[in-house]
């Protein structure tokens, strides 16, 4: 309390006179609220200066991870590894002009545990680093991808799960497409389509189903397109309301990612700088540079790998009674001449 007030007269010294008019009460409870607020400025410089103390930045080629200094050795590995993994993956041009945004990674005051997993700690910083590459040099192949990274390969088993999503799903290309036919493969892809995507993807008979799998906020006449499309299978009724934006291509995201896998593979250390070099490319122009070879040939690729993925026995089996199902369902429809409701 005594050093208290010693610094109060020391901060009253200066303006004695103008303060002598006042009470003194007055006086010490301002000059207090003064001190109070000086010393939280001092606490927020000190606790500033801690932090500043406390945390680190590890720099890899292109990555900057921001760290506490008792994670910096586990950082730094880290790091080194996921940008060797960048420039394999996207080429030491592009991974080295890139602009990769700083990645926090632990808190100030964090320490490395024991059981520290540099393998998956550089498998982060490479799917962080790798989303802002994409997102700012092959945006046009994203747009393609539907907005999803391609962060990573695709295992042997979705390879699998995506050979049997073709032969169960109901689209006029799958079948031929499974069976190697390259031009049903770039239809099923969405690739090389012309603008009746509706029509180039699903027989006419179920589009009064793919109509009742439209929900959403619908206009009126939408509403009547619709319930006219399901009722009475109207084709320009289906037409307006499946319209491309409420259809998607019979084969999904995973497919294409597949697919971009495949090219950026076939075509080396430089093949994502081809894949994203002509803005005014289109997606099989662009996939085919990047590959190196013919689009059909890479789509032959495409379609053997899906041949050759491993299936469950259960996946298998699933898969022969949908078929048979949608074999009697199309039967009956055509003896009988109805619609699909």
């Amino acid at each position: 309390m005594c050093r208290r007030r010693l610094a109060l007269l020391a901060l009253l010294a200066p303006w004695g006179g103008s303060l002598a008019a006042q009470e003194p009460a007055t006086v010490l409870q301002r000059m207090e609220e003064r001190l109070d607020s000086m010393q939280r400025v001092l606490d927020a410089r000190a606790s500033a200066a801690v932090l500043a103390s406390s945390t680190d930045t590890v720099v890899a080629g292109g990555l900057r991870i921001v760290t506490s200094s008792g994670l910096r050795r586990m950082a730094q590995a880290g790091a080194n590894e996921a940008w060797q993994n960048l420039v394999g993956q996207f080429g030491p041009s592009v991974a080295g002009r890139a602009t990769i945004p700083a990645i926090q990674f632990g808190t100030a005051r964090a320490a490395e545990p024991g059981d520290a997993d540099i393998r998956q700690l550089a498998r982060g910083f490479e799917q962080a680093a790798a989303q802002a590459i994409w997102r700012t040099q092959g945006a046009e192949v994203l747009n393609w991808l539907r907005g999803n990274v391609p962060t990573g390969g695709i295992s042997p088993a979705e390879v699998g799960d995506l050979a049997a999503e073709l032969l169960r799903t109901p689209a006029r290309p799958n079948r031929a497409c499974y069976a190697g036919e390259t031009m049903a493969c770039a239809a099923a892809l969405g690739i090389l389509v012309g603008a009746d995507t509706l029509d180039a993807w699903f027989e006419p008979g179920t589009w009064p189903r793919l109509a009742g799998m439209v929900y959403g906020e619908l206009s009126g006449l939408e509403r009547v397109a619709r319930e006219r499309c399901m009722d009475l299978g109207d084709p320009s009724a289906c037409r307006s309301i499946l319209t491309p934006a409420r259809v998607l291509p019979p084969v999904g995201v995973i497919g294409r990612q597949y697919l971009v896998q495949l090219a950026l593979q076939s075509g080396g250390a430089s093949a994502f700088e081809r894949l994203t070099a002509d803005p005014g490319a289109t997606i099989e122009q662009r996939l085919a540079g990047a590959a190196g070879v013919p689009i059909d040939t890479l789509l032959n690729r495409w379609s053997a790998g899906l041949r050759a993925a491993p299936r469950s026995p259960a996946a298998s089996y699933q898969e022969l009674l949908l078929g048979l199902a949608w074999s009697g369902l199309l039967l009956a429809m055509a003896l009988r001449g109805s619609r699909w409701r």
